[in-house]
């Protein structure tokens, strides 16, 4: 097996060297000769390099029954749905990549049915990617489905699992895939003929991977627990860490030995089959710190990953280092960590036909991804797309032809290391760009970008696999601060003009209206609640109380909040028919 895992490791490395920089000096890390000599022989994006990368996944959608997945019994191959025609992507740099949709375009979603039983239109957005057959394809997890990609120009192709399905993962070989459903259903796909090999239901995932054969899926899960899935026989072995499991690794040389990243400040290995715990960083991490005695101390691990070409343990999290354990098989020593300015929540490993060249893929929490050589040098880099550090999401996977898919807040790029150039699929959307408004007919979005804000709506019919907004035009004002709806299928979206509100009705079915300017000063921080469904009330800083109603169009002040101190809250009170203010320290008021 390890001959085996090595040769996989070796192919896909040809595709993803790269020229590595020394952090310090900018010298180069890998001399030009063999670096260019290698470079050569590089396929392109979507060529068909002989295996698949290694690649990453995070864990659910739809598909067999429960029981079938209970008894792990195979069912019908996957039918996949179409999708709208192919739409170009953004070209970008790696330097300067952006969350940013354009404004222009429409934004492009499914119509799906809720658990309450009405349709809603649910933009497509990426949770995890991993590259499939010879590379030329790829899958991407979301919240509508299990979607099949051109590696090349990133379009759908189809969709292949309703959605949503909280994760994918795929064997290093990319003959076969897996997905992961709410309830930790799980499906084992063989590609391309899309049948079912197998299917589970474990503790649900957080993190999910293949083994380097392709013959074992690893879970690590919030419910303390590293589970193994045997492919072929769908069962499962079970192991009780004591602590949350962030990230899996299947050790190549070891079936049945899994590394793990935890929370209890380290990361560690077990053997599932027998049941045991065999290797644990604290007790070198704790020696080192003694010799060295730094001012940090290790913290929760968020990822883990392990390279059989140099024999390294890899793992990160909150403490912002990458550490590495040297023969882990022998006398396991540890190396002083790699500082990389973020709290460490992805790794892909590894990149480099030889030792010296070998690398990871290291992701940290501004939504930043680093190419670091396992001797401490740093390659380069994507993003960061964040201004600062935060619990912001973000999955790699390592593609044949030396390419980088990264799926950042549901976005998703495809990041050449050796060009800089980040190209970005027109189709997915990170939630956090999108203000939307859902009612029972339809969904409206207003989407802002360079000072234009473009109003969208999609009506709700039947369910679809693959639909897109209308573009209803331009707001006539400035931003977008509110968006109310009224029970009549009306909405009053508020915006701004010469320091005042603006208010641009949006009637059911209907065009936009001609805007509405208000006295109401438009200082950022009021407050908006609903009284009934055809009032809305807002609260501007200054104690003014307004407001708007559908019928008839407009804004009217009914008082002024007198008090002082924080407002805490803004509602209508009912039983005294006014609107109730509360303040922290001072209790409430109420106006008129």
């Amino acid at each position: 097996m390890r001959t085996q895992a090595l040769g996989l490791l070796a192919r896909v490395a040809a595709g993803i060297l790269f020229p590595l920089v020394l952090g310090a000096s900018g010298c180069c890390g890998c001399p030009m000769g063999l670096c260019s000599s290698l470079m050569k022989g590089l396929p392109g994006p979507g060529s068909s390099p002989p295996t698949t990368g290694p690649s990453l996944g995070v864990g659910g959608g739809a598909g067999a029954s429960e029981a079938e997945a209970e008894a792990g019994e195979p069912s019908a191959p996957l039918a996949p749905e179409g999708a709208q025609a192919e739409r170009q992507p953004v070209h970008g740099s790696a330097k300067e990549p952006s969350l940013s949709l354009d404004s222009r375009l429409p934004i492009r979603g499914a119509l799906q049915k809720q658990a309450s039983g009405k349709t809603r239109f649910v933009p497509h957005a990426a949770t995890a990617a991993a590259p499939i057959g010879d590379g030329s394809s790829f899958v991407v997890a979301g919240a509508t489905g299990l979607w099949q990609h051109d590696t090349n120009t990133l379009a759908k192709r189809s969709r292949l699992v309703p959605g949503p399905v909280l994760d994918v993962a795929a064997a290093p070989d990319g003959a076969r895939f897996a997905y992961t459903l709410s309830g930790g259903r799980v499906r084992v796909v063989e590609y391309p003929s899309l049948k079912q090999r197998t299917a589970a239901t474990v503790d649900v995932p957080v993190r999910m991977r293949f083994s380097a054969d392709g013959k074992h899926v690893a879970f690590g899960s919030e419910s303390d627990t590293v589970t193994l899935l045997d492919v072929a026989t769908g069962k499962t072995h079970v192991f009780d860490t004591d602590e949350d499991v962030n990230d899996v690794f299947p050790l190549p040389d070891r079936p049945g030995e899994v590394a793990y990243a935890s929370d209890d400040d380290e990361f560690a290995i077990v053997d599932v089959l027998k049941g045991r715990k065999v290797f644990g960083s604290e007790p070198l991490v704790e020696r080192w710190r003694s010799t060295n005695r730094p001012f940090f101390t290790m913290r929760d691990q968020q990822a883990v990953a392990y390279d059989p070409v140099t024999k390294t343990l890899i793992g990160g999290g909150d403490d912002n280092m990458l550490w590495r354990v040297d023969d882990l098989r022998g006398a396991p020593s540890i190396r002083a960590p790699i500082e990389l300015g973020g709290n460490v929540v992805e790794i892909a490993c590894c990149a480099g036909l030889t030792a010296v060249d070998r690398a990871a893929y290291v992701a940290v929490d501004d939504l930043r991804v680093r190419a670091v050589a396992l001797d401490g040098r740093l390659g380069p880099q994507f993003g960061p797309l964040m201004g600062s550090v935060g619990s912001f999401k973000i999955r790699i996977a390592l593609l044949p032809s030396g390419d980088v898919l990264v799926v950042p807040q549901g976005t998703l790029y495809r990041w050449g290391p050796r060009t800089g150039e980040a190209l970005r699929s027109s189709d997915y959307a990170a939630p956090s760009t999108l203000s939307g408004s859902a009612l029972d007919a339809d969904t409206v979005y207003v989407l802002c970008d360079t000072g234009v804000c473009v109003v969208h709506r999609v009506a709700h019919g039947a369910p679809a696999a693959d639909v897109e907004t209308v573009i209803l035009g331009e707001l006539p004002g400035l931003g977008m601060r509110a968006m109310l709806p009224f029970d009549n299928g009306t909405r009053a979206i508020v915006t701004s003009k010469d320091n005042k509100l603006r208010l641009v009705y949006l009637g059911p079915g209907g065009a936009l209206e001609a805007p509405i300017d208000t006295p109401a000063d438009a200082s950022f921080g009021e407050k908006y609640a609903r009284r009934d469904g055809g009032t809305h009330g807002c609260m501007l800083p200054g104690g003014d109380v307004y407001e708007i109603t559908a019928s008839p169009r407009g804004a009217r002040k009914v008082g002024t909040a007198a008090g002082s101190g924080p407002v805490s809250s803004f509602d209508w009170d009912a039983a005294s028919k006014r609107w109730r203010i509360g303040r922290r320290g001072h209790g409430f008021e109420y106006v008129p």
